[in-house]
């Protein structure tokens, strides 16, 4: 399933709507599992919290107008809260109001797709918020039908991250030409300011002189030389011309690829918290970590992730917590690329540092803590903890931070899977 489709015509709806009958007894919304009454935002964002894409419920509207509803519906990580509009005894999205009721709207849209109301709200509603559990919200999930929705927007953004980096490389060679070319040029205004000294020199003692020291052939022989000078002069000219003339070409080309890279950051950002959202979701579900690396197409040998019996555990393999720089170097030493591990930052007070093997040497990178979360760089700093963030960068290289770090986290330096 595509992240964004073009909308349907809103007549399908209405065409769809003609040919179902349904009766009146089947459209009670009181009972109704997924409608929760006058149930404020805060409280649905509650139960809302960590769920899939495409959970909901329905709420009474906060405007307290009657037959005013608002579907509340879990997409691309967030909440999305959309009207549900009455006028005389039709309910709907938007004009035209279709639907005789509620619960046929919402019947309706647990089989098609809302991109017929919105192109970028591309998913039906698949896991209603019941109100008939006691104690605890559970939302009756295909864990299955979550990691195919994973592996979905894991594929996609692969795709994107293929094109940024081909991007990105692209770009690198260009600015390397375009300085190239920049120094070409000075270098021949260097040589053209010599040359046009030259030919100065020459007129003027071409001049004062020829006639008093010089011999008719002789003075012949020097305007040559002169003439000849004016020539190449004029040779060095047209070249510096074509060459400012490509190095223009090739600016414009430039700034077409870093447009095309700025382009493309706001989806792989999106795809990245779509899919880490379903990584965090899928672990906190208890599914095995071979399960998610089959959704991920990831065929790595034993995981040193799965073999921690709780979270606490799983984070001692890795974070180790006040021990220096040195230390950390001398516990790596002779590790395999991407054994890692966290330490507490001993330049930056609050933040963390991250030691990690690449080509055979430690390198380290700071973690910062701000105020949207923790990330190697803005706007990455998003995650809300420094699991997430190793979750997160196991499957991503730390390239795009650092270009000597083409490199994931793929193996914490406590776990004896990582020697």
């Amino acid at each position: 399933m595509p992240l964004w489709s073009e909308p349907q015509p809103k007549n399908n709806i209405t065409k769809a709507m003609a040919a179902c009958d349904c009766s009146s007894d089947d459209n009670h919304l009181s009972d109704a599992e997924w409608y929760w009454g006058n149930t404020s935002r805060e409280e649905v964002n509650e139960m809302m919290r960590n769920t899939p894409d495409g959970t909901f419920l329905v709420r009474d509207a906060s405007s307290k107008v009657k037959r005013e509803y608002t579907l509340t519906l879990r997409k691309g990580g967030s909440n999305r809260l959309i009207k549900i509009f009455h006028h005389e005894g039709k309910y709907g999205f938007s004009e035209p109001l279709a639907f005789t009721s509620v619960v046929n709207l919402i019947q309706y849209f647990q089989n098609k797709s809302l991109a017929q109301y919105n192109s970028k709200l591309d998913t039906q509603l698949l896991y209603p918020i019941t109100r008939y559990q006691q104690q605890q919200i559970v939302v009756d999930v295909d864990i299955d039908a979550v990691g195919e929705q994973l592996r979905i927007f894991q594929d996609q953004y692969k795709e994107k991250s293929k094109e940024y980096d081909r991007l990105f490389e692209k770009f690198n060679q260009t600015s390397q030409e375009l300085q190239s070319k920049r120094t070409a040029i000075e270098a021949f205004s260097e040589i053209i300011r010599i040359f046009e000294e030259e030919c100065e020199t020459q007129e003027r003692y071409s001049k004062e002189y020829i006639d008093m020291f010089l011999t008719l052939d002789s003075s012949t022989q020097i305007q040559n030389n002169s003439d000849e000078l004016q020539s190449r002069v004029e040779e060095i000219h047209n070249s510096k011309k074509k060459l400012e003339e490509e190095l223009r070409r090739k600016a414009l080309a430039h700034m077409e690829v870093d447009k095309k890279m700025d382009n493309l950051k706001p989806d792989l950002v999106q795809l990245r918290k779509i899919r880490d959202q379903y990584l965090l979701w899928l672990t906190q579900q208890g599914t095995r970590q071979s399960q998610i690396n089959d959704w991920l197409g990831i065929r790595n040998e034993e995981d040193p992730y799965t073999l921690a019996d709780d979270t606490d555990q799983e984070e001692r393999s890795w974070y180790v917590g006040g021990m220096r720089r040195k230390e950390a170097e001398e516990l790596m030493r002779g590790r395999r690329d991407g054994t890692f591990l966290i330490r507490d930052s001993q330049t930056q007070r609050g933040s963390f540092a991250c030691s990690v093997v690449v080509d055979g040497d430690v390198k380290h990178c700071v973690i910062y803590r701000t105020s949207t979360g923790f990330g190697f760089a803005e706007p990455f700093n998003q995650y809300p903890s420094l699991r997430e963030l190793v979750l997160h960068y196991r499957h991503t290289s730390l390239i795009q931070h650092n270009q000597q770090l083409n490199v994931t986290l793929a193996w914490p330096a406590l776990s004896q899977q990582s020697s």
